[in-house]
C-alpha cells in the first residue's frame, strides 16, 4: 500500500487589522491601549485618542488619531522593541526590590504640600536606581556624571546648590560613587514629588505657554528636551531608550493614571520623541534628569527655590536597595541585562 502522502497547509491568512477611532470599542482597541501602556478598557475615549496622537506625533507621522495601517505599524514595532529589550536588571532583583519598598514603610509617608506619593512612585524609583547602580559601576558616561562629587559650581550643580540641605542630614557628597549618586536620586525623588506628585504620564505646566518641541516639559521631572545642551551624554540617552524603550512603567503605573491632557506631546522630531519617552519610559527620564541636575540646576524651579525636601527615610530605602544589589551582582550579570 502506497503511503499517504503529508497534506501541506497553505499558511493561514493573516488577521486583518481594523481601522480604529475614538468612538471605537472591542478587543482591539484595547490591544492598542496596552501597547501604549495606557488603561485597557477597550474604549476609545479621549485618553486613547490622545495616547494615539501622541504617540503619532513622536513616530513622525501625522496625528490624525485614527490607528489605520501606517499606525498599526508603528505600534507593532514599538512591541518588538519591548519584548526584545529589557529593563535592565533581574526579575529576581526587580522582586526583592519591591519587597524591601513594602517592608520599609515609606509609602505612608507624607510630603509636605504633596502627601502621600503614588504606590508605585517609590517601587519605580527604587529599581531606577538599582540599574544607575550597575551602570555606574560599568562606566556609563552619564552616570558618571551623576556619580562625581560636588563640583564646588552652585549655579550649575544641584548638590553643590544643595550643600547644607544633604549636610543636614548627614550626607556628603564629597567624594565619587555609589553613595553620592545615592544622595542624587534622594533628591530626584524628591524633585518629582514637587514636579508631578510622582505621574510619570504628566505633561506640561500648561500655565506656561512653552509649547515648542525643545521647550515642552514632561513626565515626572518636567525636564524639556532644551536639557541635552548641558552634555553630550545625554542625547545618546535618547538613541537608546528609543530602540528599547523599557523602563520599569508597570512599576511607576500603580496608582496612577493619564488624563487626555498629560498625553499631548509638541513640536517634531527628538523634541516630540522626547517628550513621548519621557512618559513612557520613566527610567530614561530619571537618567536625563540626573545629569542635568549636575549640569544645569537652574532649569528646575524647585531647585531653584529650595523646595525640593531631602528625605533621610527616602536615604534609608535607598540604602537597603543598594545592598540588594551588592549581594545580587550576578543577577545583574545575566545576559539581556543592561
Amino acid at each position: 500500500m502506497a503511503k499517504r502522502g503529508r497534506r501541506t497547509r497553505s499558511p493561514a491568512p493573516p488577521i486583518a487589522r481594523p481601522t480604529l477611532e475614538k468612538g471605537d470599542s472591542g478587543p482591539a482597541v484595547a490591544k492598542v491601549q496596552r501597547i501604549l501602556g495606557l488603561p485597557a478598557d477597550g474604549d476609545f475615549g479621549p485618553v486613547t485618542d490622545a495616547g494615539v496622537r501622541g504617540f503619532q506625533g513622536a513616530s513622525g507621522i501625522s496625528k490624525d488619531g485614527i490607528v489605520g495601517l501606517q499606525t498599526w505599524g508603528k505600534l507593532d514595532a514599538l512591541t518588538a522593541k519591548m519584548a526584545a529589550g529589557s529593563d535592565g536588571i533581574s526579575d529576581s532583583l526587580a522582586a526583592q526590590i519591591d519587597v524591601v519598598v513594602t517592608n520599609s514603610g515609606i509609602e505612608s509617608f507624607s510630603w509636605p504640600d504633596r502627601g502621600r506619593a503614588p504606590v508605585g512612585y517609590y517601587h519605580g524609583m527604587a529599581k531606577v536606581f538599582a540599574l544607575s547602580m550597575i551602570r555606574y559601576r560599568r562606566g556609563d558616561p552619564a552616570l558618571l556624571i551623576m556619580g562625581e562629587a560636588e563640583t564646588g559650581n552652585a549655579s550649575k550643580d544641584a548638590l553643590t546648590w544643595y550643600h547644607a540641605e544633604f549636610a543636614a542630614e548627614e550626607m556628603p557628597n564629597d567624594v565619587a560613587g555609589i553613595d553620592t549618586l545615592r544622595h542624587l536620586f534622594v533628591m530626584l525623588i524628591g524633585l518629582g514629588m514637587r514636579e508631578s506628585s510622582g505621574n510619570h504620564w504628566e505633561g506640561r505646566d500648561t500655565s506656561a505657554s512653552n509649547t515648542s518641541a525643545d521647550t515642552a516639559e514632561a513626565g515626572l521631572f518636567q525636564t524639556s528636551w532644551n536639557i541635552r545642551s548641558c552634555s553630550s551624554t545625554i542625547p545618546p540617552l535618547l538613541t537608546e531608550f528609543w530602540a528599547d524603550p523599557n523602563g520599569f512603567r508597570p512599576s511607576f503605573d500603580r496608582g496612577v493614571s493619564p488624563t487626555a491632557s498629560n498625553l499631548d506631546n509638541f513640536g517634531r522630531g527628538q523634541g516630540t520623541q522626547y517628550q513621548w519617552l519621557a512618559k513612557f519610559s520613566p527610567a530614561f527620564h530619571a537618567l536625563v534628569t540626573g545629569v542635568g541636575m549636575r549640569r544645569l540646576r537652574r532649569h528646575w524651579g524647585p531647585i531653584n527655590r529650595r523646595k525640593v525636601d531631602i528625605v533621610g527615610r527616602v536615604d534609608d530605602l535607598l540604602i537597603s536597595v543598594q545592598n540588594l544589589v551588592d549581594a545580587n551582582d550576578e543577577s545583574w550579570r545575566q545576559p539581556g541585562g543592561w
